[in-house]
């Protein structure tokens, strides 16, 4: 992005009450098309630097674990019966091996990534960048036998896209109640796929266009079915806005900043001087990822329970007490106090941090199933209490353990930076790829799929990453 360019969004910070849809346009002319021109350059440079590339393959192989994982779970299985009776040309894999159109791989492999809430995160945007990506980027991929050099740049491309315009839009859009990988991730996708293609940045912003007037998902539907549709729903809006742009199908290239655009009725506030911040570093750099099956914000609790219990060695009968402290944002996020479900368990600080001090698995599905039935755990979760502290750093925690003899141990955990040792990541993203996939593919299959997402880049038709998963 050059210089002029940059200028050009400057001193744009607007604010308009929530629900004022006919508020006067004050964001900066041709953004829509300056940011799609800007994420664009990233996948159509000479080279993807190292650690971008890298980066990308760590989320693709986590992607292709978390889905598969969670490909037998009843919203997967809901949506699979639903696209057979409906039928179509197979174009693109399913991650049980079978095919199916490009659009239905795109809405059931993603929907099966965010089943089990294990996905990857950028907690910057608020946003899960691989679930409403890898899904569109891979159906294009094969369906034109694209390589995996294109796919990784594809997929950096569409994590810079969302990620600026979750700037653009800042803490607003999330705090009236939007689900940001469904709504900003519909906006990835579609970059990402028309990267893919080839397209201009004025097609892009089309695309966009096209896509924006999809886009929805509502954070009211935490802890259901709904939530890990919003992803398949991205992925295949996304997927689907691309390919109509590239077949000359118009909407307006000015979506984001127009007058009843996307900024105007998707949030209360905004400020395009963020969006630009940093405009040098890939936005992919901000990616991490989860090492507990559960939303991103009971991560910090979790490992500050962790760290409690590995460094006093106390049983949970010891405990008279906890108290965790979270940023206030995430009290109506993963807060839910008595869990009844699988998926409201994900959403529950008290139950993953009752798992954590009782040395339970955050990973085994057993763990959920049981929120409601398991007599220990919801002994030891109802003397956990979770508070927000406004002084709290995003991701963090603070948990303190009263035992009943008087001692008190406290411990804070910061998971909200990114790891800077890619060699770590790796390992860490292969083990938990290994626990995910062996169960489900066996061994051997496991490790080809392991290997062969984490050299993606040479394949020349990345449809080769899906042979593992064909008996």
């Amino acid at each position: 992005m050059s210089t002029d360019t940059n200028a050009s969004t400057r001193s744009t910070r607007s604010t308009r009450s929530p629900g004022s849809a006919r508020a006067a346009p004050v964001l900066p002319h041709r953004l829509t098309l300056e940011l799609a021109a800007h994420s664009l350059a990233i996948a159509h440079g000479d080279t993807l630097p190292a650690s971008v590339s890298r980066i990308a393959r760590h989320s693709l192989l986590d992607w292709f674990a978390v889905a598969c994982a969670a490909w037998q779970e009843p919203p997967v299985q809901i949506l699979l019966a639903d696209i057979r009776d409906e039928g179509a040309t197979p174009r693109a894999t399913l991650l049980d091996g079978s095919r199916a159109s490009a659009v239905q791989a795109a809405l059931v492999n993603g929907t099966a990534s965010h089943v089990l809430d294990f996905d990857d995160a950028h907690l910057q945007s608020r946003v899960h960048p691989s679930v409403p990506l890898w899904p569109a980027i891979l159906a294009q991929a094969e369906a034109g036998r694209h390589g995996g050099a294109a796919a990784l740049a594809a997929f950096a491309a569409g994590v810079e896209l969302q990620s600026r315009v979750a700037s653009l839009m800042g803490e607003d859009h999330y705090r009236l109640g939007w689900h940001n990988t469904a709504t900003l991730g519909t906006l990835g996708a579609t970059t990402a796929v028309a990267a893919l293609l080839g397209l201009d940045t004025e097609r892009t912003a089309h695309a966009l266009g096209i896509a924006c007037t999809q886009a929805g998902g509502l954070r009211a539907l935490f802890g259901t079915m709904g939530k890990p549709l919003h992803a398949g729903h991205a992925a295949a809006i996304g997927l689907r806005a691309a390919r109509l742009a590239a077949r000359g199908f118009t909407a307006v290239t000015d979506i984001l900043e127009r007058e009843q655009g996307f900024a105007a009725l998707y949030a209360g506030q905004w400020d395009a001087d963020r969006v630009w911040q940093d405009a040098a570093t890939p936005r992919v750099h901000g990616i991490v990822y989860k090492y507990h099956a559960s939303c991103y914000g009971t991560q910090a609790p979790i490992d500050a329970c962790l760290q409690l219990r590995q460094a006093h060695a106390f049983q949970p009968g010891d405990i008279e007490m906890v108290d965790v402290a979270i940023e206030p944002q995430y009290l109506d996020v993963c807060c839910i106090a008595n869990p009844c479900t699988p998926s409201e368990a994900k959403f529950s600080i008290a139950h993953m941090a009752a798992l954590a001090l009782s040395g339970r698995s955050t990973v085994a599905a057993g763990s959920f199933a049981d929120a409601r039935d398991d007599p220990a755990i919801s002994a030891l979760r109802a003397r956990i209490r979770v508070q927000g502290d406004a002084a709290m750093p995003r991701a963090n925690a603070r948990a303190t353990v009263t035992l009943t003899d008087g001692c008190t141990h406290v411990s804070h955990c910061d998971a909200s930076r990114p790891e800077t040792d890619l060699d770590r990541q790796e390992a860490r993203i292969a083990s938990k790829a290994r626990a995910l996939l062996a169960p489900v593919l066996g061994e051997a299959r496991a490790e080809a799929l392991i290997a062969t997402a984490l050299a993606c880049e040479g394949l020349d038709d990345v449809a080769a990453c899906f042979a593992p998963l064909r008996r």
